[in-house]
């Protein structure tokens, strides 16, 4: 199955490329290539069985400055140094569509299966709260895919607290709050652009974010705190790559969206 371009890994998320069962996607453009596979893996401890499946993916170099050298292995600590892919059901944050605004100060990301961690620079973004009615309307089951040891995620899709939620990537969702329609945060088709090489973008997969008190135009939104200058799993973002987000895909002017550090994933 051809990869399909999806914002996973995050938010990104996030996921840079696409997905696929058992095929090789395009490399990143840090010189990555990813093997992404169904597997029988261990459950979720806190997720219901009937619910969750499991992805495991194999990565061959996640990019020389992040310091992988082969295919995902147990690190020194014991665990597997991978990112542990899992789809989470329940509520999440969707970031896809999301500009963000740099905060000045720095957030600690996880790599390599969370047995490492990195600094970036922050930004917070305001994303959309996927609901049961929202994947009703999409016609889906409401989860979405989450790398549960990347990010600044604890292994675990459980819930992380009160008022708090975690950014997941699905691309079965496809009409979801947008925040540059009018009025912001309506209901619409996501819309895809691509950004110039040398624009700032977010990764936003697999972040904690923090419910806001108040709806916007009646959808639940989410305040998230990011990485920007990441593209994916700790890996810098390559300064010459194209920036492929949906953020601003209803402004009067969508390139604008460019320079305000967009959720997305370089080409």
């Amino acid at each position: 199955m051809k990869l399909n371009h999806a914002l996973l890994v995050a938010g990104l998320l996030f996921v840079s490329g696409a997905w696929a069962v058992g095929t090789d996607p395009a490399p990143t453009s840090a010189g990555a290539s990813y093997l992404i596979a169904q597997a029988e893996l261990p459950r979720d401890r806190n997720a219901p069985a009937s619910d969750q499946r499991n992805l495991t993916r194999d990565r061959d170099d996640n990019s020389r400055s992040s310091g992988n050298s082969g295919p995902s292995t147990s690190g020194a600590s014991g665990k597997r140094a991978g990112p542990d892919l899992a789809v989470c059901p329940g509520e999440f944050a969707l970031c896809a569509s999301s500009t963000c605004r740099p905060t000045g100060r720095m957030i600690t990301v996880k790599e390599k299966g969370g047995t490492a961690t990195k600094q970036f620079p922050e930004s917070v973004c305001t994303c959309p709260v996927i609901t049961a009615e929202i994947a009703q309307q999409n016609g889906v089951p409401l989860g979405g895919v989450a790398a549960l040891n990347e990010g600044n995620m604890d292994g675990s899709c459980k819930a992380p607290g009160p008022g708090k939620i975690w950014s997941y990537f699905s691309n079965e969702i496809k009409v979801y709050p947008q925040e540059s329609a009018t009025p912001a945060f309506s209901m619409q088709m996501a819309n895809q652009q691509t950004c110039p090489a040398g624009s700032k973008g977010t990764n936003c997969w697999s972040y904690l974010c923090e419910i806001d008190p108040k709806e916007t135009n009646g959808a639940r939104t989410a305040t998230c705190s990011c990485p920007f200058g990441e593209s994916l799993f700790g890996a810098p973002e390559g300064p010459q790559a194209p920036w492929v987000t949906f953020a601003g895909g209803y402004s009067s002017n969508p390139s604008a969206a460019c320079s305000m550090y967009p959720v997305g994933f370089q080409k």
